[in-house]
């Protein structure tokens, strides 16, 4: 993890000057009569996940620590936030979905917030969420639905509207390339002119598709399992994405030493979890 941290380090001397994408105000009145007109279907979160703490437990250590990564997040040292944050990571099993939707419930808390599932080739919000719904992301961008309306729901947890990635589809590495991605997010633009969206993406280094959602993202989270990932593999992810983006590194299934609980080498997004790494 030495080698990660000076990772680290580098990117957040070369970013440090980078400007972000200007912070929203909250909903006028119109806006937000607007949104509601929409008629998004309603769904209930009634089988959520037991291990994401965030929703089960708000007051939680846990969810503590993920309100301190939304505040550094919504309140960055230099320029303004970035809105369309692309959560990701190297490879599979070190926690980016968790941290994805973990991530949604605490910016829900504060600010209007649409969480998509961009995995399309092994997506688990139904799994993680309890939820089971018929369209979403795939089936808009292959032009079978042709409203958000239709693919966005809006939750009974305040503020969170989600995004399902719909039909598992073998060209989903192509949908991500077409102008229909461009349409999408122009788009979440202007139905959701004041959300910040949340963009569960597929491991860098397995999924071509993460690599197109960076160059449109406003911003990039890069998930790090603590004990897990290796360097020069990380590396290789980052050099793929670019730095100039990255908002910052979440280290997964980081235990607390016996000096406290953030180790001083942890520098950007000083995070720790006390629980197993989440699969």
């Amino acid at each position: 993890m030495g080698k990660i941290s000076k990772l680290v380090d580098s990117i957040e001397k070369e970013t440090l000057e980078e400007d972000k994408i200007p912070f929203t105000a909250p909903l006028s009145p119109e806006e937000d009569r607007i949104l509601k007109n929409e008629e998004f279907p309603q769904i209930t979160l009634t089988d959520v996940d037991p291990r994401l703490l965030v929703y089960h437990q708000p007051d939680s250590l846990v969810a503590e620590h993920f309100k301190i990564l939304r505040s550094q997040i919504l309140h960055p040292r230099t320029g303004l936030p970035a809105r369309f944050i692309l959560v990701t990571s190297a490879v599979p099993k070190e926690g980016k979905t968790y941290t994805a939707v973990s991530l949604a419930f605490s910016f829900a808390r504060t600010t209007p917030t649409l969480l998509i599932e961009a995995d399309l080739r092994k997506p688990s919000f139904s799994e993680k969420l309890g939820i089971k719904l018929d369209y979403g992301l795939s089936d808009y961008l292959a032009g079978e639905r042709r409203e958000l309306n239709s693919v966005v729901y809006k939750t009974d947890y305040h503020n969170l509207y989600i995004l399902p990635a719909g039909k598992t589809r073998v060209e989903a590495k192509d949908l991500f390339s077409s102008e229909s991605i461009i349409h999408f997010l122009e788009e979440l633009r202007t139905k959701f002119p004041k959300h910040f969206f949340i963009f569960d993406s597929p491991p860098v280094l397995v999924a071509s598709e993460s690599i197109s959602l960076s160059r449109l993202a406003d911003g990039i989270l890069f998930v790090v399992r603590y004990a897990f990932s290796d360097y020069e593999v990380v590396a290789e992810a980052v050099d793929k994405i670019g730095k100039s983006k990255l908002l910052g590194f979440v280290f997964n299934n980081y235990m607390p030493s016996s000096l406290g609980l953030f180790s001083p080498k942890l520098k950007y997004y000083r995070y720790a979890y006390k629980y197993k790494y989440y699969k």
